[in-house]
């Protein structure tokens, strides 16, 4: 999130994390960190469409069906053929023919299927790889996320330490230890804020006291 966010409001018992609002303050500066590219570089890849993994039931019934189709067209024909074998009946010649051909039919549609069935494995296989890839990628973006967040945290935490022994009404010492009122105060002095942030914990005698102090534009509530 923009450091902004995280410092809109400033008020007695507002929560505040700490290191995310560190890290928008750096980034607020125009920090950069060592993994920056790598970072926009991981967030490229995962932005490519993310295929389904394809389901295989219907491809699988396909071939069954087709299996059964195709064993009853042969059945049918070493019926007839026997039947031809033992009788000059054109008409069951001619029946044998037909159940031939249909036997050809149902060879072509079984083997239609198979390869249907083994394409859409293929496919399934290839999704699945490419999910994994992006799990892969996203575990790889995440860390990558955390260095450049220390990174940046490390950067601004300095000026944040001294800028909560300089904040008025606070009594902490460093960054980490003062009230969550003086914290976001440190951080909104420390980063670079366009926004107006309203203030409503009365550290400063007017407005203009609380800009020259932040830095920034200020609603005095």
């Amino acid at each position: 999130m923009r450091l902004y966010e995280y410092v809109r409001i400033i008020a007695p018992g507002m929560a505040l994390d700490r290191r995310e609002a560190l890290a928008a303050a750096a980034r607020s500066r125009g920090v950069e960190t060592s993994v920056d590219e790598e970072i926009e570089s991981i967030r490229r890849r995962l932005s490519d469409h993310e295929a389904s993994v394809p389901t295989l039931s219907d491809a699988r019934r396909r071939v069954a069906e087709t299996e059964a189709a195709l064993e009853e067209r042969r059945e049918r024909v070493a019926t007839l053929r026997g039947r031809v074998q033992a009788s000059d009946d054109d008409a069951v010649t001619d029946e044998y023919r037909t159940a031939i051909r249909e036997l050809s039919e149902a060879e072509t549609e079984h083997l239609a299927a198979t390869e249907a069935l083994e394409d859409a494995r293929s496919r399934a296989r290839s999704a699945r790889d490419e999910r994994d890839r992006r799990l892969r990628l996203q575990d790889r973006l995440e860390n990558r996320r955390r260095e450049a967040r220390v990174e940046l945290v490390e950067s601004v935490r300095p000026a944040a330490d001294e800028a909560v022994v300089s904040a008025p009404g606070g009594d902490g010492r460093t960054f980490a230890d003062a009230d969550s009122v003086t914290a976001a105060l440190a951080v909104a002095r420390v980063g670079t804020v366009h926004a107006p942030v309203a203030l409503a914990c009365r550290r400063f005698s007017d407005a203009a006291e609380a800009t020259a102090w932040l830095e920034a534009p200020v609603y005095w509530l």
